[in-house]
């Protein structure tokens, strides 16, 4: 196994998209720029290739993905579910699992031996590099062996019938779908949600409009949530909007099994409460004002509190504004 097939986020560039997805490389921007981004280190795109084929899965998974009838909604979803399956219960080569579990003992502390495992995707031949909601994300996950079993999970929900779909809407050839995880030291959220440089409902570029919940940002990217809404004028930074919702649900790590996530209902006496100060929301938009100029172009950024430190979880541009 090339050594290079495990790369710590610093070392993704711009131009590593079609091996390290979209969301790896935009995070090793983040990383460079010096905007607080969980540690952790991508699985290139390479090495699921290898692993398809030292497993010899490369036939049967195109015999599968070229009889595909997409007017049979249940049909694709039970034969991508046969892919995913191969792909799930695939061995990993051992230079390729040991170079994993290397990776994920360094990243983790005594503090924190929790890590998220995230999907970062790409198209070769395009400038296609997310597909976003498509793919699968895993929090608190603990332990070598997890880590590298949530690895194969989130290489085959590639093949997601969603994912499936989305392609042949695209006319996208499946073999060109890239999925390269990433894992990082877990946040542990108290509020967490999605900013946007510029309003995209109205394309107003001299707004910054914030969405927030407790908990993980799971729960707000996943539309399931009622959540906190601001509207900042970017010049000033000053509170245009704010609408305090009655939330009602959060995404928390799952205590009763030491791992993973769980919905929970948030309760009554906190429901109504704001998830951010106004020293936050001017802390967040001068953040997002700064990583919009780095970047060039209006962005959508994931974000998270722990306490009062906030991190960044992703960003990337902001679809149909006209840039």
């Amino acid at each position: 196994m090339p050594a290079n097939w495990v790369l710590s986020l610093p070392d993704l560039q711009d131009d590593d998209v079609e091996r390290c997805g979209g969301k790896a490389a935009s995070l090793g921007k983040l990383v460079r720029m010096g905007a607080a981004v969980p540690p952790g280190f991508c699985i290139l795109a390479e090495a699921l290739d290898e692993t398809v084929a030292a497993n010899n899965l490369a036939a049967p998974i195109a015999a599968i993905a070229a009889n595909l009838n997409f007017e049979d909604f249940a049909a694709v979803e039970k034969s991508t579910g046969e892919i995913r399956d191969m792909i799930a219960g695939a061995t990993i080569p051992a230079a390729l699992s040991d170079a994993i579990a290397a990776h994920y003992r360094a990243l983790v502390t005594a503090d924190n031996r929790y890590v998220a495992v995230r999907s970062s995707v790409a198209v070769r031949g395009t400038a296609i590099s997310s597909f976003p909601g498509m793919m699968d994300t895993y929090h608190f996950i603990v332990g070598e062996e997890d880590v590298i079993a949530k690895v194969r999970e989130c290489w085959a929900s590639l093949w997601s019938s969603r994912a499936a779909h989305l392609r042949h809407h695209k006319r996208i050839p499946h073999d060109k779908g890239i999925i390269a995880p990433i894992v990082q030291l877990m946040v542990n959220s108290d509020t967490a949600g999605v900013l946007f440089t510029a309003n995209p409902v109205t394309k107003d570029r001299g707004e910054i409009i914030i969405e927030a919940n407790w908990g993980l940002g799971e729960s707000v990217v996943s539309g399931r949530s009622m959540n906190d809404y601001f509207v900042l004028d970017k010049a000033s930074l000053a509170t245009r909007q704010r609408k305090i919702a009655k939330k009602t649900l959060m995404v928390v790590m799952d205590h009763s099994r030491g791992s993973g996530r769980i919905e929970l209902p948030v309760l009554s006496d906190r429901s109504i409460l704001p998830t951010l100060s106004d020293a936050q929301l001017v802390e967040l938009g001068g953040l997002g004002k700064t990583i919009e100029s780095h970047y060039g172009f209006s962005v959508d950024i994931e974000w998270a509190y722990q306490g009062l430190h906030l991190y960044i979880l992703q960003a990337r541009k902001i679809r149909d504004l006209g840039e």
